[in-house]
């Protein structure tokens, strides 16, 4: 790994943790929630859950001996390490920007904080991963060309796109829909 590469990902890692850690602090304060409740707090878990799977992959693989897999499995498996790369810097950098975003508005006196959709990624279930199987995708594609992996990841981006969030239900006494004006 270079010197840049290696500064880049920790300096990424080091905002995450710092803005995780104001962002949960000021989302408690704000809101008074706590834990699992805390919007911030399921925004830091994200980021967590896709280190740790590259971790975790990295400690299985150093268990098994790499020098036991044969060139064409370490082949399939740097290929498929990929996704859950991409999954885990785009979850890290959306971690930052939410963590920015409550800084701001601490720092500004707003109340809240306004969260706007991407319109075509608002609609799906997992947004995040999308975007990373389409980076994995296309990084498949630059280096490999047409093959099963790439297949494979084409698979995934094509599931990932049907899954939708479902609608929510209005259940408060606000109504989503103005009520008809009398004359």
């Amino acid at each position: 790994m270079s010197q840049t590469t290696l500064l880049a990902l920790t300096t990424l890692l080091f905002l995450a943790i710092v803005g995780g850690i104001a962002g949960v602090l000021l989302e408690a304060r704000r809101v008074g929630a706590d834990g699992i409740h805390n919007p911030a707090t399921r925004d830091a878990m994200w980021p967590i859950v896709g280190w740790g799977v590259m971790f975790a992959l990295y400690l299985v693989i150093e268990w098994i001996d790499v020098a036991n897999l044969t060139p064409q499995f370490r082949t399939l498996l740097g290929t498929l390490t990929v996704l859950p790369f991409y999954y885990a810097v785009f979850a890290t950098l959306r971690l930052i920007w939410h963590s920015a975003r409550r800084i701001q508005a601490w720092l500004w006196g707003w109340d809240t904080v306004t969260w706007h959709a991407i319109p075509v990624l608002g609609r799906l279930a997992f947004p995040t991963l999308f975007v990373a199987a389409v980076c994995a995708a296309l990084t498949e594609l630059t280096y490999s060309g047409l093959s099963l992996s790439l297949l494979l990841y084409a698979s995934i981006v094509a599931l990932l796109a049907l899954l939708r969030t479902p609608p929510r239900l209005n259940t408060g006494s606000q109504s989503a829909v103005p009520p008809p004006e009398t004359a």
